[in-house]
């Protein structure tokens, strides 16, 4: 089967749903969906998490397969063809020909992110000023390479995929490719193994703006490093537009070449922080409006106070609570939701309880609960868990002895050592600071 064929299909099948559906239900689950691979029996689908799928199954499966049939129809389906839904599968999109008039008309873009529907705040005002500066004055290059950074679900993806909707809509003609960093790495490997790199290049190089989230996953892949370095000068070079974003600052990325750090500066870098409380507030509001949910003022408080990590989670838990609202019929009481994200996140009442400490920096650090809570000594286990025993003595008051006791019951002296120790590292190095008076702040909430 070709793969142009498939991706054709694909988005033809991505543009029946969203013609025949309400926007608010294309930004809701429509656009949330991935491609993972086909076959005439089987279109396997994935989705952010179990819950998501499992409710787009509930709701949508026969709704989902009609469009499929008649989007895929020139591939003779089985009598049995099937949709496949499942998260944790490793997502890739079908390969596309950049070409903007084909059948869809985002051009691979999710059509709900749009900059009226970004919540902005304080924590991104600046990130949105600038996105939307590049989106409406495209052909300006004003900030070019605009760099976005961020912690993960913040909406850095939203930005930079709106900052392409606005061109279209400038330009229905403009060139858009949107990909994330995982899928160019990909893409280089399968086209260097196949002797294809040629392909590869042109693909990405036949563009008016491109857009790679998650640039960070280039650290130590070398060979890509090269390939992008090639990629970024010429269409720099060209007076094309590059948007780019990461978890972190581009100085803050370790094993990537010095000339592409350097290169990711020379235009804007903007960040996005967490949500503060009011701007949490405001994203549960303009999605509970979306969504049609009934949450009082109350519900909507305690949310905003419960959840600080991220968009995403509060999007998770809207989610769940609007299932056992209209499947359950349940009513949406302060209690109902307090089980919902006691259940979901193991979110606890109190914030300053050092389970949830310990929870969020494993959740700041990439790492599991589980590996704090061990004996390991590495560094990337032992730093994080000392400031954790750090952060649960200047959050709690508690004492050495008793703190340790949440440690797997650890030595009030190994308690003792990490309190020095990150005081330490906190007068030493802005980062480390940083991230500590970030963990507070967000605790202390």
């Amino acid at each position: 089967m070709n793969s142009e064929n498939i991706s054709r299909s694909y988005g033809h099948f991505i543009s029946l749903l969203k013609t025949e559906l309400e926007a608010e239900e294309v930004d809701a689950w429509v656009g949330q969906l991935k491609f993972v691979s086909f076959k005439p029996t089987l279109l396997c689908l994935g989705g952010l998490n179990q819950f998501f799928c499992n409710y787009v199954k509930r709701h949508h499966i026969d709704y989902l397969t009609k469009k499929a049939k008649e989007a895929f129809e020139p591939f003779s389906l089985s009598p049995d063809f099937s949709i496949h839904i499942s998260s944790g599968q490793r997502l890739t999109e079908p390969v596309k020909k950049n070409q903007p008039n084909s059948d869809d008309p985002f051009q691979g873009l999710n059509p709900g992110y749009t900059f009226d529907s970004f919540v902005s705040g304080s924590n991104s005002d600046i990130a949105y000023a600038a996105a939307m500066s590049v989106g409406e004055h495209i052909s300006a290059n004003k900030y070019n390479p605009l760099f976005i950074c961020g912690e993960v679900g913040l909406g850095k993806t939203h930005m930079i995929q709106a900052i392409g909707l606005s061109a279209i809509k400038e330009d229905s003609n403009f060139k858009v490719l949107y990909a994330s960093s995982k899928d160019y790495i990909n893409e280089v490997i399968e086209g260097i193994r196949f002797q294809k790199i040629n392909q590869v290049r042109a693909k990405y190089r036949d563009t008016d703006l491109l857009l790679i989230d998650d640039i960070q996953f280039l650290e130590n892949k070398e060979s890509t490093q090269e390939e992008f370095f090639q990629l970024f000068n010429g269409l720099i070079q060209s007076g094309k537009q590059v948007v780019l974003t990461s978890d972190r600052y581009p100085r803050e990325i370790k094993n990537i070449a010095e000339r592409l750090i350097s290169r990711f500066n020379s235009g804007m870098v903007a960040k996005i922080d967490p949500p503060d409380f009011e701007t949490r507030v405001a994203i549960i509001e303009d999605k509970i409006q979306k969504i049609g949910l009934p949450l009082s003022e109350e519900i909507t408080t305690h949310m905003a106070g419960a959840i600080k990590s991220n968009v995403r989670d509060i999007e998770g838990i809207l989610i769940h609570i609007e299932a056992n609202w209209s499947l359950l019929h349940q009513e949406i009481t302060l209690d109902s939701v307090k089980r919902v994200l006691k259940e979901v996140m193991n979110v606890d009442s109190n914030p300053k309880n050092i389970e949830n400490i310990i929870k969020r920096v494993a959740e700041k650090f990439d790492i599991k609960v589980s590996e704090i809570m061990s004996d390991k000594r590495t560094q990337e286990i032992s730093k994080p868990r000392q400031i954790a025993m750090y952060i649960s003595r200047e959050a709690t008051g508690q004492s050495f002895p008793a703190i340790a006791e949440h440690f797997g019951g650890k030595n009030h002296t190994t308690v003792i050592q990490a309190y020095k120790k990150t005081k330490e590292w906190i007068d030493k190095d802005p980062e480390i600071r940083q991230t500590v008076q970030t963990l507070l702040r967000e605790i202390s909430l």
